[in-house]
């Protein structure tokens, strides 16, 4: 069996836009001072400005977000006396 740790990747989603009402303008939140007329000019903003090519928007919160990769470390344990020790005392 091996020890070594897997690495796994995520999705992680950070908030680039948010919707001005009313209609469909939005500000960018890295230059809240420009208002854009459509959702199609503020993907273009984003992308022109991180270069970002992946999107998520949520319509009800009113956010637009860009999708990233992370990798994340998972370990296995690999002594499970120990665990069940833990959960014995958490049980008392």
């Amino acid at each position: 069996m091996s020890k070594e740790p897997q690495i796994q990747e995520e999705e992680v989603k950070t908030r680039v836009a948010k919707r001005v009402p009313p209609g469909d303008r939005w500000s960018p939140l890295s230059n809240t001072t420009v208002k854009l007329d459509s959702l199609t000019d503020v993907l273009e903003f984003i992308y022109q400005d991180t270069g970002k090519t992946q999107f998520y928007m949520d319509a009800k919160e009113g956010f637009v977000y860009v999708v990233d990769t992370e990798e994340v470390v998972i370990e296995k344990i690999t002594n499970m006396k120990i665990l069940e020790c833990y959960v014995s005392i958490a049980l008392f």
